[in-house]
């Protein structure tokens, strides 16, 4: 904690995304924030300016943009969450396997991950998105689908790297086993690594949702999130620019902390192994 406090921008950006992650629970627990919900259309105040009533002012349905905004958080951040936890199961599961098993097991999911990666991300992301009918779930599913092999590929290299050491082979030599050995001994020493490979992975999962959902593939009406806030802002970039404005500043500024705190982590765990 000390050090992160000496860290002002890795506060700030921890801050930051603690301030959005609060607003998207409040939003959970049914309170709209500033009165209106996200989804209350006002034919009289389509497109109006911000005011003491609406902030941020409306979009081209009269719907309140704070709130718009707000509920779009929803989505944005539970894709970097969601991808998160995936890439970790998946990831080190598999990098697991990999490493621990060797032999034809190593080839079969080397060889997957490799076919994988030459697939277009954008492709699977398209097909599966449309499949499950451009719902919160397909999209969740979707990048998902395309976020683990980084972390599956770190987690092979590692725990290859840690099976050379002498207090594993010392384990294996008392006849521990395969699955003792990884909990007890392999495990604690790749989990910080990992966890900074999966801080980088949630900054991309939440621009790969918000350029699907700007390609018109994202969530279907009413539901949205930043980026289907900034597509349908896009029309009116010439006359409104704050509806695309809005939302784009707020993509960048998650993913720039995002970034930071990965950053930080990677600057702390690389002191740390440089005292081990």
């Amino acid at each position: 904690m000390k050090v992160l406090l000496k860290n002002k921008i890795a506060l700030l950006s921890s801050a930051f995304i603690c301030f959005l992650l609060t607003l998207v629970i409040i939003s959970y627990m049914g309170f709209n924030i500033g009165g209106f919900s996200f989804d209350t259309q006002d034919q009289d105040l389509i497109l109006s300016s911000p005011s003491n009533t609406h902030p941020l002012g409306t979009d081209q349905l009269g719907r309140d943009f704070l709130a718009r905004l707000i509920f779009g958080a929803r989505l944005s951040l539970l894709v970097g969450i969601v991808t998160a936890f995936i890439a970790f199961t998946v990831g080190v599961l598999l990098g697991t396997l990999a490493a621990m098993l060797e032999g034809k097991t190593d080839f079969i999911i080397t060889r997957t991950i490799d076919i994988v990666y030459s697939i277009p991300d954008l492709l699977v992301l398209s097909i599966i998105g449309l499949l499950f009918n451009r719902s919160t779930i397909g999209i969740l599913l979707a990048i998902g689908l395309v976020s683990w092999m980084d972390v599956a590929r770190l987690t092979r290299a590692e725990v290859f790297k840690f099976k050379k050491k002498e207090f594993v082979l010392s384990a294996r030599a008392i006849g521990l086993s395969d699955l003792g050995i990884f909990i007890k001994h392999i495990f604690p020493n790749i989990l910080n690594i990992v966890l900074v490979a999966i801080t980088f992975t949630m900054p991309r999962a939440i621009i790969a949702e918000s350029t699907l959902s700007f390609l018109g593939l994202g969530l279907s009406p009413p539901e949205c999130s930043w980026g289907t806030l900034a597509s349908d802002g896009w029309q009116f970039i010439n006359t409104h620019v704050n509806l695309i404005l809005y939302p784009s500043l707020l993509i960048m500024l998650t993913v720039l902390s995002l970034n930071i705190i990965g950053d930080f982590l990677a600057e702390v765990n690389q002191k740390k192994e440089a005292y081990i």
